[in-house]
């Protein structure tokens, strides 16, 4: 059934809509972190960084999952969307982004390897954001390190081994994977 369904297409009906949905949430959480502002390219500015450290980390989990043949699709979680936009509220001092996550459909159990490639995608996709917005920075954009910071900083928050979160799955299947991801993304969410 799903496997005609991403073969004509990459993404399923109203997927697009859903991610649309999620990196408008994203989006609000960053503006509300920074101060809003009617600054025009601030504006463009905080919507290009919560598009990139949001929208490719996903795409990589989902994109990675359609490679070993599962069907996989973004969907916005209803309470974590809520969640998420309450995070938006400036007087909160705690920000969760959280709108949704990126579901694989299979018929039994992913391989533990495989599911643990499938999970790294996504903070592999931020680290590598991370260091290509440091080396960017570094030769003299300012604006691109705090793009290297956030982008370290959500890999962080997913290399955590709890929960649902990629750290989990990926420390389950490689611990020195695990840990080399880690450093990479303390590093940028910390040191620079």
């Amino acid at each position: 059934m799903y496997r005609g369904m991403y073969r004509r297409s990459f993404f399923f009906p109203g997927e697009l809509a859903e991610l649309t949905l999620a990196i408008i949430a994203v989006y609000a959480v960053f503006l509300s972190m920074t101060g809003f502002t009617l600054n025009p390219k601030w504006l463009i500015y905080i919507f290009i960084l919560s598009f990139l450290v949001y929208v490719p980390h996903e795409l990589a989990h989902k994109f990675t999952a359609l490679h070993y043949g599962y069907p996989a699709r973004f969907k916005l979680i209803t309470e974590y969307f809520l969640l998420t936009l309450i995070s938006a509220i400036p007087l909160i001092p705690i920000k969760i982004i959280v709108p949704g996550t990126v579901l694989i459909y299979t018929f039994g159990p992913i391989d533990r390897v495989k599911n643990g490639i499938i999970s790294a995608a996504g903070p592999v996709t931020n680290i590598v954001i991370g260091f290509a917005a440091l080396a960017y920075g570094l030769m003299g954009h300012p604006l691109a390190i705090s793009l290297a910071t956030i982008s370290g900083w959500i890999a962080f928050f997913n290399l955590l081994p709890f929960g649902p979160l990629d750290g989990r799955k990926i420390a389950s299947w490689n611990i020195p994977v695990w840990l080399a991801l880690m450093g990479a993304s303390v590093y940028l969410s910390f040191f620079i």
